[in-house]
């Protein structure tokens, strides 16, 4: 649920505040950049406690979270009950239990050791949480604009996705074969109304 007012404060105390993507991107100083827009969709999703899916904070430390708020929306008061949820641990069950092994992948190709690699690396892992294709769970206009960005912030990753295999699959394959199994699929691609096409038998 939104908030009927952009300017609700952190004193607030209702029990089904949440920050949705419109909000915070009515707070952002640059709601057209790419990242602050798939920051805006995957907190808006997968930092909501009400979701069907929960990451609080995108997993990172509250610290951490709270300063890439003030980067990215820097006009959003954080709604208090919000806010306080996100200080939670990431569940590792059901179809979070990859989630922490695919954030270790991620953040071992990440481009450089700093801050904003790693909180890319979060949104990234996040948004694989989602049941579509990872271009739309992560707010990004076309499958085009995903390439781009893995290949900026995870050029060798990248790099390794020499067929064009649709992101998902190839993020969980590469995880199956750091751990010596030969096939695996996302555990939300089953409700992707194009998994028969994705997880069609190879040639």
């Amino acid at each position: 649920m939104l908030y009927p007012r952009s300017d609700a404060g952190v004193g607030d105390d209702r029990p089904c505040e949440t920050a949705g993507k419109w909000l915070l991107l009515e707070h952002a100083d640059a709601p057209d950049n790419v990242l602050v827009h798939a920051y805006a969709t995957v907190i808006g999703t997968c930092c909501d406690p009400h979701g069907y899916v929960f990451v609080p904070a995108l997993g990172l430390e509250l610290s951490y979270f709270r300063a890439l708020l003030a980067t990215c929306f820097p006009r959003f008061i954080a709604p208090h009950a919000w806010l306080a949820a996100q200080s939670s641990a990431p569940g590792g069950a059901g179809p979070l239990a990859e989630f922490p092994d695919l954030l270790h992948m991620l953040l071992d190709f990440r481009a450089a050791d700093n801050q904003h690699h790693r909180c890319v690396a979060h949104l990234v892992a996040c948004a694989c949480m989602g049941s579509d294709h990872l271009w739309q769970d992560l707010g990004l206009p076309h499958r085009a604009a995903l390439s781009a960005l893995l290949a900026k912030h995870f050029p060798a990753l990248a790099a390794k996705n020499t067929g064009d295999m649709k992101w998902k699959k190839f993020f969980y394959r590469q995880l199956c074969e750091r751990e010596g199994f030969n096939a695996c699929s996302a555990p939300n691609c089953a409700a992707c109304c194009d998994y028969n096409r994705c997880f069609a038998p190879e040639e």
